[in-house]
């Protein structure tokens, strides 16, 4: 028998102590039933008997007490300057209902209360067996976006309601939007993907990672004829893609939760759509399609923010514009690139218009045809400081034999490091300019990446790159990069007891954390200097095995929850001490 550690057997002392008084209080009931036939000197003794008894029964399987009490917390801190709590996990009820797992992508905003509402999407494909359990008729079901709420006095999660409420489709056949999705698919379009996953439909398939534009980004004020006139929309926006199969669809979101597919943004395995706050008139959006390593791309969306329109979508210049993808002067591919290219060294980009309409053209081609592959493009960022610049990261190399080099203190795990990629536009509000891109990390560093996929950033001048390795040994972690000198260094990791074969507590080698958002200036006090982000991680187990503290039935639990997950709050105290 395992002894249970210290830590846990204090955590059930309370536990206990209320045990012990409610033996107490049960053995002076029984012995009083006793006091007619027995002398006090004898149940003295019987009584004495008992409690130790029960006391010594109690004491000897603390072990099974505490770990079906214990809730697993699957990621830890790296560095003392980095503080991680954890604020909510997939399986809790809350508002009354299970929160779901894998979660993914997520934003934030301010509330007038001073809680903060953060949104987060459900990496759920359609096709797996739990979510065919929701099946609807018409409403939207698959793959979700939870409306959270989080209290700051208590730093947890204390409200949870599903956050769409309708979805506008897009027809190609007639051209028209519609609540209606039955008929939008292009013509030659396949019912469904490779993984049984179905297209075009109200099943929503694998939100992956989100991007929420805050209230005023998406407008823009002009003086015309000393009148002041503004464009686009206040209000705050999210918006996601599906990545699924080539024919995956971006949608937009107001914050009520109706949703509008956006089809001049292309269809694509999409990991993101980045929309630029500082771009003017002009709407600009990045999108990252994470498809395989040798067919996906970088595209730009242009449009223009108008004065009306039907709704959030149209004023906001997601409906007017065109869509081009990124082409890399003299580089066909990202493997051609890192070959020839040493990291820092900026190299000229154009875009290249596509037809974003599959009633006409085999999008897919077109695209690959037109600009630079990469090797599935994952998540990015705008620089806060400098709407010009946009960094991104892709999760594989195509087999760079430098980014594929086996960390020399895992040499038999298998890596690939990706790259962190970084792209200047001359003008991000008149961006058919062009732009310059680096590379700023190949995957050869020091610090050994293994599959980056999420990416986010702190105004100071840091980024913080999430690992999703895709199932192996390795333990995913959360890098840091200081973008001034490109130093780097490990700020949280999972915690291996759970992902490492082996572990005292193993759950699955299959991990990765996401979702990383900057809430620094909805958190900070005055005076306060620290950084806070959101994040969260996915363990890619039944819910069921995710939480072994839940004695609930495991198939309930499987299907309200699917697979496990776990929300943060991640603190940076001091980002020197970081480094140092």
């Amino acid at each position: 028998m395992t002894p249970t550690p210290r830590n846990q057997r204090l955590e059930v002392c309370p536990v206990l102590a209320q045990l012990t008084f409610q033996i107490n209080h049960f053995a002076n009931c029984l012995l009083d039933c006793l006091a007619e036939t027995t002398t006090n000197n004898v149940r003295g003794k019987m009584r004495k008997l008992f409690i130790i008894s029960v006391s010594l029964l109690m004491f000897f399987t603390p072990a099974t007490i505490a770990n079906a009490a214990e809730l697993p917390i699957y990621m830890k801190s790296s560095n003392a300057a980095a503080v991680l709590s954890v604020i909510a996990t997939s399986g809790d009820t809350i508002s009354g209902k299970y929160l779901p797992g894998i979660p993914d992508g997520m934003g934030a905003l301010k509330n007038a209360n001073g809680t903060i509402t953060l949104l987060s999407n459900h990496e759920i494909s359609n096709a797996d067996k739990n979510a065919q359990l929701g099946r609807k008729e018409n409403a939207p079901w698959g793959a979700s976006i939870s409306r959270m709420t989080y209290d700051v006095s208590t730093s947890k999660v204390t409200e949870v309601t599903p956050f769409i409420k309708s979805i506008s489709y897009y027809n190609y056949t007639t051209g028209k939007w519609s609540a209606k999705w039955q008929g939008s698919a292009p013509a030659g379009a396949p019912a469904s993907d490779s993984y049984g996953a179905e297209n075009f439909s109200n099943a929503l398939n694998r939100f992956c990672s989100g991007d929420l534009i805050p209230a005023g980004g998406m407008s823009h004020t002009e003086i015309v004829n000393k009148k002041k006139i503004t464009y686009g929309t206040t209000e705050s926006i999210y918006l996601t893609g599906e990545e699924g199969s080539d024919w995956s669809r971006v949608f937009a979101f107001d914050m009520n939760g109706n949703g509008v597919q956006l089809p001049r943004m292309g269809l694509a395995s999409w990991e993101n759509a980045l929309a630029n706050p500082a771009s003017g008139k002009s709407t600009v959006v990045m999108l990252n399609e994470d498809g395989s390593a040798t067919d996906s791309q970088l595209y730009m969306y242009l449009g223009t923010k108008q004065t009306n329109g039907a709704n959030f979508a149209e004023k906001a210049g997601f409906t007017n514009g065109e869509l081009y993808t990124l082409s890399v002067a003299n580089f066909r591919t990202d493997n051609a690139f890192r070959t020839a290219v040493k990291p820092g060294v900026k190299i000229d980009a154009d875009f290249n218009k596509v037809n974003w309409n599959p009633r006409f053209v085999d999008f897919a081609k077109q695209s690959q045809s037109s600009g630079t592959t990469f090797a599935r493009v994952e998540d990015g960022v705008w620089d806060p400081k400098n709407p010009n610049v946009y960094y991104f990261l892709t999760t594989e190399s195509n087999k760079d034999p430098l980014a594929t080099a086996p960390n020399p203190s895992t040499p038999t795990v298998k890596r690939d490091g990706g790259a962190l990629w970084k792209l200047t536009f001359k003008d991000v509000k008149k961006p058919l300019l062009g732009a310059e891109l680096e590379i700023l990390l190949n995957g050869s560093e020091g610090i050994y990446l293994n599959k980056p996929d999420n990416l986010g950033i702190d105004p100071a001048g840091y980024l913080l790159i999430q690992e999703d390795p895709g199932g192996n040994e390795h333990i995913a972690r959360i890098v840091a990069y200081r973008i001034f000198d490109g130093k780097t260094a490990v700020v949280a990791t999972f915690d291996e007891n759970f992902v490492k074969t082996g572990g005292s507590r193993f759950i699955t080698i299959d991990e990765e954390t996401s979702g990383i958002v900057d809430v620094s200036a909805l958190l900070r006090s005055k005076g306060d200097l620290a950084s806070y982000f959101f994040l969260n991680a996915q363990i890619h187990a039944p819910a069921s095995k995710s939480r072994p503290d839940l004695t609930v039935d495991a198939a309930t639990l499987d299907a309200a929850v699917l697979e496990g997950g776990q929300y943060y709050l991640l603190k940076i105290n001091d980002w020197n001490a970081i480094f140092n």
